[in-house]
């Protein structure tokens, strides 16, 4: 037990495992060692342990209850709810088996059902760890910040010192644009670990998102410093780095995060295009195909990934991905725009004339497009246009 709370799950199975030899009938032994092996992904040796449980005593409770957990990760919800009802037939009210049956809805985006059965799990237990952080996360997917917010501060109530929590409620914060009150949490967690790096990064991303370009810069070199591996660093001092005009050590910087960029779809479409601006072209390419592949109905990765193409020089390819953005996203101004140039370089002018004039239609203020289409010639015409259905009243152009 000791070892499970210091992580050390491994080896918390070997000294389990001894203890069974002394008494192969002990069901808190076996319900250990089915908790263990699943923190640690062996979920067919965790569901013998639980499944042996059930033989020498049905009416163990925790045998059930965890395996919610077991099916939950194996992708088995059909399962989960299974052992949930199981679990209550036992133990009617059960707040572990409310958590951990909302984590399964949650899984399968029944999100509002899931904040129901944490917060369930709340009114039988008000102290349960973890269930506000939860409700905040969920809350927080769902775009409803304020009620995030909430949350995490009763989290926070009953242990302000948590550094996960810290963190997350700064990076919300940051989000709500509350940048002071994002700054005091990122500082709690530096007086517990002074070199701790995701609060630096925060405090990294918050100097960016207020517009001081120095102090986020010393705030990501320090995160590299502490953890040269960690995820985004190298992206955000990247993105500084260009915006300072230096973009060629934005570029090495860039490329150093390629090692590390993961499958976050976000994450891959920011450093796609901070790729491009740095003019990594093969590498923005690269890495927009991945999220391509993990995101295909994104209209942002295609039309990115044209760009790609367009800066080197394959016009057709670049024109292929511009339309399939605009098949996902028909209202798509810098799509038209990139259209319209690419056809003005390959000669026809009157394809041009068309994406453009939808183009300004969609984006009038837009200097680039105005500028395009005053090339083209189509801006006196389509104001006059504009200018002639307003009086008369009718539908404006698609």
């Amino acid at each position: 037990m000791t070892l499970d709370a210091l992580g050390a799950f491994k080896q918390a199975i070997l000294a389990y495992r001894h203890a069974l030899e002394l008494d192969p009938d002990d069901v808190e032994i076996l319900n250990a060692l089915g908790v263990d092996y699943t923190r640690l992904g062996a979920y067919e040796k965790a569901l013998e342990y639980f499944e042996q449980i059930e033989q020498m005593d049905p009416m163990y409770e925790p045998g059930y209850c965890n395996r919610i957990v077991t099916y939950t990760e194996m992708g088995d919800h059909e399962q989960a709810e299974t052992m949930f009802y199981l679990a209550r037939q036992v133990k009617e009210h059960c707040p572990l088996c409310l958590y951990n049956i909302a984590s399964s809805l949650s899984e399968r985006g029944q999100f509002h059902r899931a904040i129901a059965c944490w917060q369930q799990a709340l009114t039988l237990d008000p102290e349960h760890p973890q269930a506000h952080v939860r409700i905040a996360e969920t809350y927080w997917a769902l775009g409803d910040r304020e009620r995030a917010h909430k949350h995490y501060l009763a989290e926070l109530r009953a242990d302000p010192g948590d550094i996960d929590t810290l963190l997350d409620l700064g990076h919300l914060l940051t989000e709500m644009e509350r940048y002071d009150d994002a700054a005091e949490k990122f500082r709690r967690v530096l007086e517990q670990e002074p070199d701790h790096a995701g609060a630096h990064f925060g405090l990294g991303e918050l100097a960016l998102a207020q517009g001081r370009p120095d102090e986020a810069e010393q705030q990501f070199r320090l995160v590299l410093r502490i953890d040269r591996h960690y995820r985004g660093a190298h992206r955000r001092l990247g993105e500084v780095l260009l915006r300072q005009g230096r973009t060629d050590a934005a570029g090495i910087h860039l490329l150093a995060e390629l090692r590390h960029a993961g499958e976050d779809p976000n994450a891959l479409l920011e450093l796609g295009q901070l790729l491009l601006e740095a003019h990594k072209v093969k590498q923005a390419n690269a890495v927009l195909r991945k999220l391509l592949t993990l995101q295909p109905d994104s209209p942002a990765a295609a039309h990115n990934f044209a760009v790609s193409y367009f800066m080197m020089g394959d016009l057709a390819e670049g024109i292929r991905h511009c339309r399939r953005a605009l098949k996902l996203k028909p209202d798509y101004p810098l799509a038209l725009y990139n259209l319209a140039m690419a056809h003005v370089q390959i000669g026809q002018t009157d394809r041009a004339r068309r994406y453009a004039a939808k183009a300004i239609t969609l984006a009038p203020s837009d200097e680039q497009i105005r500028a395009l289409a005053g090339r083209l010639g189509i801006v006196g015409f389509w104001a006059g246009l504009k200018n002639r259905l307003t009086r008369h009243d009718r539908p404006a152009v698609s």
